[in-house]
């Protein structure tokens, strides 16, 4: 949720330091802050409200003054605990002034806490959990603030990354973590610490991620790591994977947008190396080493927007490759009862490298000893680590809260997988040809759908009037429509619903009126004429539809809108659909003045269960 930063030097950092709050903003919004403190024992604190640009005016301010300070630690929120204003914004501190601490994730025995430190007469001002932490530590006070933090670690339930800097020791920052992410990068006597390798991007080329129960020292201008045995520990750097355009607008007004129109490029870049087009084959030692699994079932564990590249990516499964697969929203799989299966392949799908929910459920598999998959965007990622196998998806950096290109790349990745099994399995190879040969061309079929977008821009402000929205899909198509009336709500917050088409007529079929317009999913496929009866239901209730067809559709005439995409097989209309309605959600919200990139409640990454 939250994005944590710390900078220990002798420069002014101020500048660069509001920058990388900004990488981070995507994270979460809700306000921003950071802390400093000097060789004198001095402190400069300043916090704002919502976005990282309210903050920078206030420090723009007061530039000469923190110029000589040294130690930062910094903060952009996502609200769990307490309500959006200055006094629940980090940071948080210890009564005597002394110990300051930002904190990512959540702390769920913090009630416990707070009611035992009351008991010794500590006081508390604030709402949150991260309050506890500050007060624990100035409370449990031993020796050195390094043993201090290794002790209060252990009465701390659940996941954090936390970073504590001491008013009276300067040269002094510790960080400890757990579940929640955590990375390191120094040059010489320059510390930079981050919850997130994006912050990094302008400044270095590699880091060091850190596992849980590990802490970082950075002390007098030298640093080391140690786990809970205080024994000092060697990390190897990651490389970081950046695009010289990631953090760039360009002419795009809005990260959402410019990131749909990399889809093309994310997906050459998903599949470079990993299919031979001219011999036709696919070339990757990950997925030989999964062929020689012998897998006879799959189960995918994902939330949100993964959750639903995973329900598509079950019929590739069980349609190509002939496996049985089910899947899990990671909250519920966690809590399931779970049937021990050699050869079951446990899935697990996520944006970034720390969904809380879906990191918990893969150390439950991992404790049994299972066989463990992870499709993720983040190189170096600690989930990916601990897995016998991943595949990134090499979408580079999504700054846009709504998933557009990551959910491509994600079901690109997914769609490898299920052709590598099939061909493992020898399973109609001139069908699994075809595929291929169709993949080599969608980058194409894509632009094409980008070059045309105005005909998809007239109908979402056209549509824009109606409150209510039914989205429908068949079969391959039905994860499309949930993902994107899931869309449609983030960034427009006009209400959705999205059905398998024939399942309107069970109970949905009564709020249709004209005031309530279905998006229809049914571009050339076998159920295509089948769902021609749900458009006559609709339209025989006075319901609006728009019906996302094939190009040239012999159907065309039969309804009140379209979108059309171009003609390739029924397993890849996904990927083409996905765009289109992408850019139909978009341009919605843009006439609906909406705050795209940055809609409200929302941070790209979850991590509270």
């Amino acid at each position: 949720m939250c994005g944590i930063f710390a900078y220990i030097w002798d420069k002014n950092a101020t500048n660069f330091l509001v920058n990388w709050l900004r990488n981070l903003e995507y994270r979460g919004y809700d306000s921003a802050w950071l802390c400093i403190i000097n060789n004198t024992w001095d402190y400069y604190l300043e916090k704002s409200i919502w976005k990282v640009s309210n903050l920078a005016s206030k420090i723009d301010k007061i530039q000469r003054d923190i110029e000589w300070y040294n130690t930062w630690i910094a903060h952009t929120r996502w609200a769990t605990h307490g309500w959006v204003n200055e006094e629940n914004c980090h940071p948080h501190y210890s009564e005597n002034k002394r110990f300051f601490i930002v904190h990512n994730w959540i702390i769920e025995n913090y009630i416990e806490l707070k009611i035992k430190l009351e008991s010794n007469w500590v006081k508390f001002y604030w709402d949150t959990d991260s309050e506890v932490i500050a007060k624990l530590i100035e409370n449990e006070f031993d020796t050195d603030l390094e043993t201090t933090i290794k002790k209060i670690t252990k009465k701390i339930t659940w996941a954090y990354a936390l970073a504590v800097i001491d008013k009276n020791n300067p040269e002094l920052l510790v960080w400890a973590k757990i579940g929640s992410p955590l990375v390191l990068w120094f040059w010489q006597k320059e510390f930079f610490l981050s919850s997130d390798p994006n912050a990094l991007k302008e400044s270095c080329d590699n880091f060091i991620p850190l596992e849980d129960w590990e802490i970082v020292v950075i002390k007098n201008k030298t640093f080391n790591i140690f786990n809970l045995d205080n024994k000092i520990l060697e990390k190897n750097k990651v490389e970081l994977e950046k695009s010289d355009e990631d953090n760039w607008l360009w002419d795009f007004k809005h990260y959402m947008l410019k990131e749909i129109y990399e889809i093309p490029e994310v997906l050459k870049r998903s599949l470079a190396w990993r299919i031979d087009f001219d011999k036709k084959e696919i070339t990757n030692k990950t997925l030989e080493e999964l062929n020689s699994k012998k897998i006879n079932k799959i189960e995918i564990v994902a939330s949100g927007t993964s959750y639903n590249a995973g329900l598509t990516a079950a019929s590739w499964f069980e349609e190509l490759a002939d496996i049985e697969t089910q899947v899990y929203v990671s909250t519920e799989f966690k809590y399931k009862k779970h049937f021990i299966n050699k050869k079951t392949l446990y899935v697990f799908i996520s944006q970034s490298w720390e969904t809380a929910d879906s990191l918990e459920c893969l150390k439950i598999v991992k404790n049994k000893w299972w066989n463990t998959f992870w499709i993720v965007n983040s190189v170096g990622s600690s989930i990916a680590r601990l897995t016998d196998m991943w595949l990134y998806t090499h979408s580079w950096v999504e700054i846009g809260v709504a998933s557009t290109k990551a959910f491509i790349g994600q079901l690109w990745v997914l769609l490898l997988m299920a052709l590598s099994l099939w061909n493992a399995r020898n399973l109609d190879y001139f069908k699994f040809k075809l595929i291929i040969e169709n993949l080599e061309s969608l980058d194409s079929k894509l632009k094409t759908i980008l070059d045309n977008s105005d005909s998809i821009k007239f109908l979402s402000e056209k549509y824009s009037v109606f409150k209510n929205m039914f989205f429908l899909g068949r079969n391959l198509l039905f994860p499309i429509a949930l993902e994107w009336s899931l869309k449609l709500k983030e960034i427009t917050y006009h209400h959705s619903e999205a059905y398998s088409a024939w399942e309107l007529k069970h109970w949905p079929l009564s709020l249709i009126d004209e005031n309530f317009p279905t998006i229809l999913i049914n571009p050339i496929s076998k159920l295509q004429e089948k769902n021609i009866s749900t458009l006559k239901e609709i339209q025989a209730r006075e319901g609006k539809v728009i019906w996302v067809l094939t190009e040239n559709d012999k159907h065309k005439q039969e309804f009140d809108d379209s979108i059309e995409i171009p003609k390739t097989i029924e397993e890849l209309n996904p990927f083409l659909v996905a765009t289109a309605l992408d850019l139909f959600a978009y341009y919605m919200a843009l006439y609906l003045w909406k705050e795209i990139d940055k809609p409200r409640n929302l941070a790209k990454s979850v991590t509270v269960e």
